[in-house]
């Protein structure tokens, strides 16, 4: 296929997929041979990018790594108003062409419904370990959720404060004492695990104070 013929195939490609996803997902084509400008965009309302947009890579990667052509796949983002979204972004390069074909999936109310959903089916504590009484044997997902209950937030719409809150009584009651657990609740907060670390860090650093 020449540049024309490829640009034509994504385009269709990035209507269908908008449309079988709808209104949370954006799929958007960068045109990297004319400094990234973008070619096409739709449900461009999810990152408030339009067409003939200078290139905004929502700080997944660099310039320099989207010139070389590096692909990402179901990377975290977030955007200016904390919105949670799910990106991937491929690239399709040939001498003549250089097109960065981005999808990129608003996944915050989906977390904010985890979160209800997990209030809801959320139990006690298993009757063993109720009677051994040892609340680091809790299961991670136990302590989380009580966490989650005390902070009176889904992860979504946390700040940093709360994100804190949440982390000091995970420690407190055990969570990282068990196998993983800083992986794990890194995961469920959508942070990265250096950041748990960097949250753990400064509690000590309080205690030493």
């Amino acid at each position: 296929m020449n540049g024309k013929e490829i640009l034509n195939f994504l385009t269709s490609l990035a209507e269908g997929i908008s449309s079988m996803f709808g209104p949370d997902c954006e799929v958007i084509i960068h045109d990297l041979k004319k400094k990234g400008i973008v070619t096409a965009v739709y449900n461009g309302h999810v990152t408030g990018r339009k067409k003939g947009d200078k290139l905004n890579l929502l700080g997944i990667y660099n310039m320099e790594e989207a010139i070389e052509g590096r692909d990402f796949y179901n990377c975290l983002c977030k955007t200016h108003e904390g919105r949670l979204i799910k990106s991937t972004t491929v690239h399709f390069k040939d001498k003549n062409y250089h097109y960065a074909f981005g999808i990129n999936y608003d996944f915050t109310k989906l977390s904010l419904a985890e979160s209800v959903l997990s209030n809801l089916v959320k139990t006690g504590i298993e009757v063993e370990k109720a009677v051994i009484g040892n609340p680091s044997e809790k299961i991670i997902d136990d302590i989380f959720l009580e966490g989650m209950k005390m902070v009176g937030k889904p992860v979504a719409l946390m700040n940093k404060e709360d994100r804190m809150t949440l982390v000091r009584y995970l420690k407190d009651n055990g969570g990282f004492s068990l196998k993983k657990g800083i992986q794990t609740v890194a995961k469920k907060m959508h942070v990265s695990r250096y950041t748990i670390y960097n949250y753990l860090k400064a509690f000590e650093n309080e205690e030493k104070e």
